[in-house]
């Protein structure tokens, strides 16, 4: 009795499977609410289909190509080297095609129906600038797939690379999955091709119209006190810094992430062997020092001229009692130990176990659960003249319906870069009210407050820093 008689699934072809996942990728694609939801789709699960290395979503800005979303980021800095580079190769590779010979399939271009083609990249077909940048920021191989927006031009597209070329096949699924991108984008933005929804559903008349600028004028003048939204993070507010004690390898972690400790216990455990081993070699020339002095001493008594040695040898044993007592000292270092109770704070004891550290290298914190405070990062385009004396608004991820309130207390100077690469300001604040602060770790959103302005100015602030980003007035 074959497997199949037996009851069990017969095997999916490949290219069936291929399909299926074409499919479902469309299906997702037009169940999404909204367009962060569908680029993050679009970066990510499109990999399902046709693997690649880096997959990146951009639309056309008049001109030039803004970068909205990229595999693998929760966020993008839009002043990094990575999306300036990559915005730059696009718009000239956008500027040099031509019509509808973009798409090669067969070795011949093809004219394809459709809202999305497909242009095959490499290094050769940048610019001296770009070309010279691109083993940095790209794989060998890149496809460019481009849609076009209601009015039947490209209006954004996907960016996709990786070491091996793009078969016909990867193109030709690739372009009828940026169709099906093209449609949803069309969707979710209020758009049919042809007309528009909101033209089609609001006809207003000249009475109307009038009244409606009336209105959006007076409301523009209503005071307002100016926010900025920021994501933010409770953080020891005082903590111990736990650091190496010489130069070495930290053989392992004898605590795990958020332990709680008491003053003593070892946290940390460096490799022994090289101290050990200049322990007892120092602990030996030592012995041999005395054995010396001890013969010369007894020299001596007959041969005068041996006195002159004695100085000597006296002098090298205080040397190597002074060795010996130093690597003696570094061998009780080797064990870490905690200077006072609280919990451990970093990232994962697997991930510093074997680690080669040099002195005074930072290994982990130690700080007191009750003594936190709330570290915001306001990004430096979102900045605004922060009002100290109203207490900051902090949401939970995990309760973003209620609010803490954080009375500021530092505002840093200047902006300095965050782990992602993104300048922000950090603002401190300490919790108020008689409630337990958050648990140390816990990310959630801030909003910080300003000076009371007009709706006219929060509403102009942000599209006029742009324009002067982009035109330098």
């Amino acid at each position: 009795m074959t497997a199949t008689q037996q009851g069990s699934p017969p095997e999916i072809d490949p290219r069936m499977q291929r399909l299926l996942t074409l499919l479902t990728i469309h299906k997702n694609a037009r169940h999404k609410s909204d367009m962060a939801e569908l680029s993050f789709l679009m970066v990510n699960q499109t990999f399902n289909l046709v693997p690649y290395r880096h997959g990146v979503f951009w639309r056309r800005d008049g001109d030039s190509v803004k970068v909205e979303a990229a595999s693998g980021l929760v966020e993008l800095d839009p002043g990094g080297p990575y999306v300036q580079w990559l915005s730059r190769v696009i718009s000239q590779q956008m500027g040099e095609a031509e019509g509808d010979q973009w798409l090669q399939i067969g070795g011949s271009p093809q004219v394809a129906e459709g809202d999305a083609k497909c242009l095959r990249v490499t290094a050769a077909d940048c610019k001296e600038q770009e070309k010279s940048d691109w083993s940095e920021w790209a794989s060998s191989h890149a496809l460019l797939v481009t849609m076009k927006g209601a009015d039947g031009k490209v209006d954004c597209g996907l960016w996709l690379d990786r070491d091996e070329a793009f078969h016909d096949t990867d193109v030709a699924f690739l372009e009828d999955l940026g169709d099906g991108y093209a449609h949803a984008i069309r969707k979710l933005t209020g758009r049919v091709k042809g007309k528009s929804i909101t033209k089609s559903l609001l006809r207003p008349t000249k009475s109307g119209m009038t009244l409606f600028m009336i209105a959006l004028i007076a409301v523009m003048f209503i005071p307002v006190r100016m926010s900025a939204t920021a994501p933010a993070e409770v953080v020891a507010r005082k903590p111990y810094v736990v650091t190496v004690p010489f130069d070495g390898v930290i053989e392992e972690a004898l605590v795990q992430p958020n332990q709680a400790v008491r003053k003593g216990d070892v946290l940390v455990v460096m490799d022994k062997t090289a101290l050990k081993n200049k322990s007892e070699l120092t602990q030996r020339e030592l012995e041999a020092a005395q054995i010396e002095l001890d013969k010369t001493e007894r020299e001596a008594l007959h041969d005068p001229k041996k006195r002159m040695d004695i100085n000597l040898l006296r002098a090298q044993i205080v040397a190597k009692q002074t060795e010996k007592k130093f690597a003696d000292d570094l061998l009780a270092r080797a064990e870490i130990k905690a200077e006072t109770d609280g919990i451990v704070i970093f990232p994962d004891a697997n991930a510093i176990k074997g680690r080669p550290a040099r002195t005074g290298e930072q290994v982990m914190l130690l700080a007191k659960p009750d003594e936190s405070e709330l570290l915001i990062r306001v990004p430096a385009d979102a900045m605004i003249d922060v009002n100290a004396d109203i207490e900051a608004k902090f949401f939970l991820n995990i309760a973003p319906l209620n609010s803490r309130e954080a009375k500021i207390e530092t505002i840093s100077y200047q902006p300095s870069p965050d782990g992602d690469g993104l300048l922000s300001y950090k603002v401190r604040a300490q919790f108020t009210g008689a409630a337990r602060p958050p648990r140390i770790g816990s990310t959630g959103t801030a909003k910080v407050y300003g000076e009371t302005s007009f709706v006219l100015f929060n509403f102009l602030r942000r599209p006029v820093i742009t324009l002067r980003h982009k035109t330098g007035l």
